[in-house]
């Protein structure tokens, strides 16, 4: 860009800068998935997803009980949930997993057990954790059920559309009824 300058009148060239770019926002990360339920037990955390529920020990007890890492345990792997309520002693929740060893000796045994979480309180505690064995056994259940991948035609379509083809001279006589004699056997 050219201009005068105020005290000679000279041209005076003045460099054009660069205007300034838009930045562009960092990429958000992904985020984990929310879970489903989430409760605090005595010694760990469990939450519970669509696909999975995870056991995460807390404090000096869940370390002491269960070292450190989340135990992540598939809905398809589990077998069995044994619910035990808290009253004067903790409840749990017990998860039977394909090919493992649950613990048997009752609710001393399941505090060191890496598929049980253990909690304590009222009825709104024990609700809380029916509401969540519920849950994921209709979720162990669903999965067990076969699902129909492909929709197949009825005999009667499948006879109308041989019926169909033998009009149109697609099939002859003896094509045809060796396919009807497949169909109906």
């Amino acid at each position: 860009m050219t201009v005068n300058c105020p005290s000679c009148n000279q041209p005076i060239e003045i460099p054009r800068t660069a205007a300034p770019t838009p930045t562009q926002p960092p990429p958000v990360p992904p985020q984990p998935p929310t879970p489903i339920y989430a409760m605090q037990g005595v010694q760990d955390l469990l939450e519970v997803y669509p696909d999975k529920v995870t056991i995460t020990p807390k404090g000096i007890l869940g370390f002491l009980n269960k070292g450190l890492g989340t135990k992540s345990i598939p809905f398809t792997s589990i077998t069995a949930i044994r619910f035990r309520k808290a009253d004067l002693v903790s409840g749990y929740l017990q998860f039977t997993i394909l090919g493992g060893i649950e613990s048997r000796g009752g609710g001393f045994a399941a505090a060191s057990d890496e598929n049980t979480f253990m909690f304590r309180g009222g009825n709104d505690v024990n609700q809380r954790a029916s509401e969540i064995k519920e849950y994921i056994e209709a979720k162990v259940e669903d999965m067990r059920i076969p699902r129909q991948t492909t929709t197949t035609l009825g005999l009667s379509e499948e006879l109308q559309k041989l019926a169909t083809l033998k009009a149109q001279g697609v099939l002859s006589e003896s094509e045809f009824d060796a396919a009807k004699k497949r169909l109906l056997s």
